[in-house]
């Protein structure tokens, strides 16, 4: 007989696990990149369960949460520094977790010119230095935890270089034509807690929604800045790509739920020693979001049109491992967009209206370019959670909820205008039609 499994919903999200093997008991968490765009999250999701009794939150700047409850401790520590300094921090701040959990991430910013993601041997070497840090950290202050989880994502599967197999799967071969800082990281996990009889998990989201002030690669933050200043100007929402594009499954990973999964994934047994994908496992395609989004700004909105221009991606054959490189057909490019003259004008009028303290301008690359690459690749980016499930996993969000929740929660921090309309049913695509 399989065993009972209690769950319950929380506003958006639904199915989400209760522990009662572990009533009781509470626990101490040590949270990596706290203040990033999912520790930041994890950090909230334990913090409301009851089965930790202190959460140490570590980050360079204090998570931006306005009050953090009494058993949340803030520890200023920056990864980069020498693994003795964090181990001394560590003592200092009687840091003893039971669990860890890196989500710490660094985004070197691009030279004028450069492609998102063009330096890739810069992001590989300060991402693996962050883990060894710690890893390092952990053993010179004599911490041993029961379980480290470490975050990296689904280009573990090849998705920002081309089609990949689908649905991605844990189990998929790695896709060694071209580097990835997620290998050498958790070969780096691996070994450490192989030496050490340390239990661990490797967790892997799709494209990451949510709302904190520096959060990197963070495609919602870009689509609230484009629908607001289209509707400023008075345009409609246009949309860049191929009609492939507009229709092919792009699963997204809202940053609370990853909350959530990250929290079930360290507290089940079953669980100890896998990878594991999370996703929210509704489907999503922008032929039926684009409409949607236009909805919520009261715009009329694009549909694909003739392409005028290319990016053939630079390796092959493609993760799938058969076939030409990926290639990316668009109208236009948001990197283009966000440099108009009366693009930046219209932002500055938004910014004196609603007070706004972040100017999306500042890095167009690293906003817009996310944007790029996500909203005009035309392979499909279907996620597998079949793994999750046969483990007792039952966490759910629409993924159109979960977007709408964060530009809300973007507005609220003064990142962008708040959304005008309420929101409604999902808006049915009958073809080209303006919304009233």
């Amino acid at each position: 007989m399989a065993p009972e499994q209690v769950i319950y919903s929380r506003g958006l999200y639904h199915g989400l696990p209760t522990f009662h093997q572990h009533e009781g008991r509470q626990y101490t968490a040590l949270v990596l990149g706290a203040s990033g765009i999912t520790g930041a999250y994890i950090t909230r999701a334990l913090s409301r369960s009851p089965h930790w009794k202190t959460i140490f939150a570590v980050s360079r700047s204090k998570p931006h949460e306005q009050a953090l409850p009494d058993h949340v401790v803030h520890v200023p520590i920056d990864l980069l520094s020498e693994p003795d300094e964090i181990a001394e921090a560590f003592e200092h701040n009687n840091v003893a977790p039971d669990y860890v959990f890196f989500a710490a991430y660094i985004q070197p910013k691009t030279k004028p010119g450069e492609a998102l993601g063009s330096n890739m041997a810069e992001i590989e070497r300060i991402n693996v230095l962050l883990l060894r840090n710690l890893l390092s950290a952990l053993e010179i202050a004599h911490i041993s935890p029961k379980r480290i989880l470490l975050q990296t994502g689904a280009k573990h599967y090849g998705v920002h270089l081309g089609p990949t197999l689908t649905p991605m799967e844990e189990s998929d071969p790695r896709y060694l034509r071209a580097p990835n800082f997620y290998f050498p990281q958790e070969d780096l996990l691996w070994n450490w807690c192989q030496r050490l009889a340390v239990e661990w998990n490797v967790t892997r989201p799709g494209f990451i929604v949510g709302a904190v002030p520096n959060a990197a690669m963070n495609k919602a933050y870009g689509l609230a800045v484009y629908a607001s200043v289209q509707a400023e100007l008075g345009a409609e929402l246009d949309y860049p790509g191929s009609v492939i594009a507009w229709e092919a499954e792009k699963h997204l990973s809202a940053a609370e739920l990853i909350g959530y999964h990250a929290e079930w994934a360290v507290l089940t047994d079953a669980a100890k020693n896998e990878a594991l994908n999370i996703a929210d496992d509704s489907m999503f395609t922008y032929a039926k979001f684009w409409p949607t989004l236009a909805s919520w700004y009261g715009l009329k909105y694009g549909v694909p049109g003739p392409t005028k221009e290319s990016i053939t991606m630079p390796v092959a054959p493609p993760p799938r491992g058969f076939g030409g490189p990926g290639k990316i057909d668009f109208a236009w490019s948001f990197q283009e967009w966000a440099r108009r003259d009366d693009v930046q004008a219209a932002w500055k009028r938004l910014g004196t209206k609603h007070g706004l303290v972040k100017s999306p301008f500042d890095d167009i690359t690293g906003v817009f370019g996310i944007l790029d690459g996500d909203i005009s690749s035309p392979w499909a980016r279907s996620i597998s959670m079949g793994k999750s499930r046969k483990l007792g996993w039952h966490g759910y969000v629409d993924s159109h909820e979960a977007i709408f929740a964060t530009i809300n929660e973007l507005a609220e921090l003064k990142m962008v205008p708040p959304v005008p309309k309420a929101f409604g049913q999902r808006v049915r695509y009958v073809g080209y039609q303006p919304i009233d």
